[in-house]
């Protein structure tokens, strides 16, 4: 499937996620629900032609960066859309399931990368940011610099609330400086309710 293809199937797979989200955010308890959902949105578009969706549709697929800390390690992105050509080629194929990652992910080429964050409280300013800048740095961080990224925010507050309401605005005013430098990465801040 060609790219812009495979990107009109993820914004129809995005977009039946938001329409049950708004219609209905307490079926979403985490977010793993929310990638389940996503993955079988997905797999309805039928974005990969594969009897196995799961062979290029993937959760929890490691970055190639590893970052650096205490304990220095790769991040894992939530949901990824491998290249078919790259993943079926002769050389990945033989590597099998227990291959060195630092040789098997230079082999792999992501066609779409996504993280997803479930908003289900209100976080101090300076954690909101923390929160979401780890995501960001996963998608945008060299060498990882995935083309076609993707950060859903889904913001599931009691809106009843005039305090979620104002914190939902100054994360999504976040997210929109944040976008402002990176050209390759989709972010989306979904409020439970339609009205925001």
């Amino acid at each position: 499937m060609a790219i812009n293809s495979i990107l009109s199937a993820v914004n129809k797979a995005i977009d039946n996620v938001v329409s049950d989200f708004q219609n209905n955010p307490n079926r979403f308890w985490n977010e793993r629900d929310i990638h389940w959902s996503l993955f079988h949105y997905l797999e309805k578009e039928a974005i990969v032609s594969e009897v196995y969706p799961t062979q290029l549709i993937r959760a929890e697929f490691p970055t190639l960066k590893v970052f650096p800390g205490n304990r220095p390690a790769r991040g894992h992105y939530d949901l990824v859309i491998l290249d078919a050509e790259s993943y079926f080629n002769p050389e990945s194929q033989k590597m099998g399931a227990q291959a060195p990652w630092d040789k098997y992910l230079k082999l792999i080429n992501i066609e779409v990368a996504i993280e997803i964050k479930l908003w289900l409280n209100c976080l101090r300013p300076e954690n909101m940011a923390e929160r979401a800048d780890w995501d960001i740095k996963k998608l945008t961080d060299t060498p990882n610099n995935v083309q076609n990224s993707y950060f859903l925010n889904f913001v599931q507050l009691d809106f009843r609330r005039e305090q979620n309401k104002k914190y939902y605005l100054q994360l999504r005013e976040y997210l929109i400086k944040q976008k402002q430098n990176r050209p390759n990465l989709n972010i989306l801040c979904v409020s439970s309710n339609s009205e925001l």
